[in-house]
């Protein structure tokens, strides 16, 4: 864009692309759009939908409670909020790698595969009667013939969650309920193989760009050769910027995005969650997080608070 650096403009299409700037749809529409928040803290995870849709973080909730948005781990074993109907698709897609890595710690935690499928089969004929509590499905795994104790009944959570066929429904107060996708009001959309990957890079780079090969490996765990195949598939986007890096793409939608939008969109102060988007949706967070304040934001061992950014640069923590 002429007038601005191309540092700036990639930091305000990224506002505009995830709906900072001008947000206004419903929840549901947030998260299809989204794809997938970062939601290991539930609040913020909320909070990141409400700031990109309705700008009502009752309005999310009634979503979760209506299982339209589901709580689920499909990028990098981390629990992220998502449209109810992608669940299975993305966890399937993203979720093999995480899982190889699961069962190496699974020899340190004292589980066989035996006990692996017996805890799978009765949590998943469990779940199709009626949602579990967390203690109830420790419960579930205890009368399968494994001890959840000594970590062993998060380990089978989180794993079980990531096959495709288990996801959180909307909590009971602070007690986290699960759900088996066959369950839901909605139905899973079925995608594999090319059709999976396009549709990933589709909706990263519409709802993310200008973003990198880099960023996508980073965001959803796939692998180099995977995010290429996503990007080289992805439809109606285009190249940003002349040179700029190692290549970045963005929706075709932003040819429309005028000067005045971008300048705007940098003008605005914006208040974000911890784990927010706008910062864990990239590979490279130093295009807007200054080394000398990651500790304030985000740290190493995956700590995080919420944050501020002015002229697209995040300036601290929030108070």
């Amino acid at each position: 864009m002429a007038g601005m650096d191309q540092l700036a403009e990639l930091r305000a299409r990224r506002i505009i692309a995830q709906g900072l700037h001008t947000p206004g749809r419903s929840a549901v529409e947030a998260a299809r759009w989204m794809l997938g928040v970062q939601g290991q803290k539930y609040g913020d995870g909320i909070r990141a939908l409400s700031l990109r849709g309705p700008r009502d973080d009752a309005a999310v909730l009634a979503a979760v409670d209506k299982h339209e948005v589901v709580r689920a781990w499909p990028m990098r074993g981390t629990l992220h909020f998502l449209p109810a109907e992608d669940a299975r698709w993305m966890m399937r897609l993203c979720g093999p790698r995480v899982a190889r890595a699961q069962m190496q710690r699974r020899v340190g935690l004292g589980i066989t595969e035996p006990q692996v499928e017996a805890a799978r089969e009765a949590l998943h004929s469990a779940l199709r009667e009626r949602p579990l509590t967390r203690p109830e499905m420790y419960e579930v795994f205890a009368a399968a013939g494994v001890d959840p104790t000594e970590q062993r009944g998060p380990h089978l959570a989180r794993a079980f969650g990531g096959e495709g066929d288990v996801v959180q429904g909307p909590r009971q107060g602070a007690v986290e309920t699960f759900v088996h996708v066959d369950t839901l009001p909605v139905a899973q959309r079925e995608l594999a193989g090319e059709e999976a990957l396009a549709e990933l890079g589709t909706r990263y780079l519409h709802s993310h760009g200008p973003a990198s090969v880099k960023d996508l490996v980073w965001w959803a765990g796939i692998t180099v050769a995977q995010a290429k195949k996503a990007v080289a598939l992805a439809r109606d986007v285009v190249a940003f910027g002349d040179g700029f890096g190692d290549g970045y793409w963005m929706g075709e939608w932003q040819r429309d995005v005028d000067k005045r939008e971008l300048e705007e969109a940098l003008a605005t102060t914006y208040e974000l969650p911890a784990f927010d988007e706008i910062l864990l949706g990239y590979g490279e967070k130093s295009l807007i997080l200054p080394d000398e304040l990651r500790p304030q934001v985000l740290t190493k061992n995956g700590l995080s608070w919420p944050f501020l950014m002015v002229d697209g640069v995040i300036t601290g923590r929030a108070a």
